[in-house]
């Protein structure tokens, strides 16, 4: 009973502390706003979460979590391709409606602080001792190398083979929860590429840059809010373009660019 109430509470104040940092950014979100939009006292807070950095963490982490959940779920299709098209339809279906979702992604875009548990770094920010933002005058910007999960560090994610080409090399410098999409938009197209789904031409590195630039994209165009619908005609649309670039000639008609019908519950 104990551990599920604590549970719960620790649950409230990561969904707080996105719905903060997704309106005010990481230096504009203090703890005390973050308690009292919990229904907690700042000492609870503390209890959880030793800093705001750490309650940032948080966010990213649960963020990653739903992220890889949805695409494992999508990873069960026969067609990585599929796969791919349908975590798009995912992905801007949780910038509308996640708060999560849309907090990580601004963490690692402002910039600003960042943290390195393997060098034992940290930032200055707000800790038990006090609030302070100095060194967090932005959200959570971070470093290539290592994955999101582990302290905010994101260059890349377990990304698959792909021929002759490196696929981390597509976009090795992409950073925050954008490295964590971005890695999980490389490993499905390598998928695809394993399964023939790709038309066999030279051209290195041109389909991943191609699909993790629009696949990113995506976050900056449905960011600031837009209707369920036009999300997806336009993600559809967009997929209608890329296909045929894609993949070989004569077999773009067998995707299905519109979003995948509702899981029955």
């Amino acid at each position: 009973m104990v551990q599920e109430r604590s549970e719960r509470t620790r649950g409230r104040l990561v969904e707080a502390g996105a719905g903060l940092f997704d309106r005010c950014g990481y230096a504009g979100a203090t703890l005390g706003e973050i308690a009292a939009a919990a229904g907690v006292t700042k000492g609870a807070l503390y209890f959880h979460f030793a800093s705001k950095e750490d309650l940032a963490r948080a966010v990213f982490e649960q963020a990653e979590r739903s992220l890889r959940s949805a695409c494992g779920d999508q990873r069960a299709v026969d067609s990585p391709l599929q796969a791919l098209i349908d975590a798009g339809y995912w992905l801007v279906d949780a910038l509308g409606a996640d708060p999560v979702v849309r907090a990580a992604f601004r963490l690692g875009r402002a910039g600003g602080w960042q943290t390195d548990h393997a060098a034992g770094e940290s930032t200055a920010g707000e800790s038990a001792a006090g609030e302070s933002t100095a060194g967090g005058t932005g959200a959570g910007g971070t470093s290539a190398g290592g994955t999101g999960a582990a302290g905010l560090r994101s260059g890349g994610c377990r990304p698959g083979a792909a021929g002759a080409a490196d696929p981390r090399q597509a976009f090795a410098g992409v950073r925050g929860f954008h490295s964590v999409w971005a890695g999980v938009v490389r490993d499905l197209l390598a998928g695809a590429r394993r399964a023939g789904e790709l038309r066999d031409r030279p051209g290195g590195l041109g389909p991943e840059t191609l699909v993790v630039t629009a696949a990113c994209g995506l976050e900056v165009v449905f960011a600031d809010g837009c209707p369920a619908e036009e999300r997806a005609r336009r993600v559809g649309a967009l997929w209608d373009w890329l296909l045929p670039c894609l993949v070989p000639p004569g077999m773009a008609d067998g995707y299905r660019t519109r979003p995948p019908a509702p899981q029955p519950v």
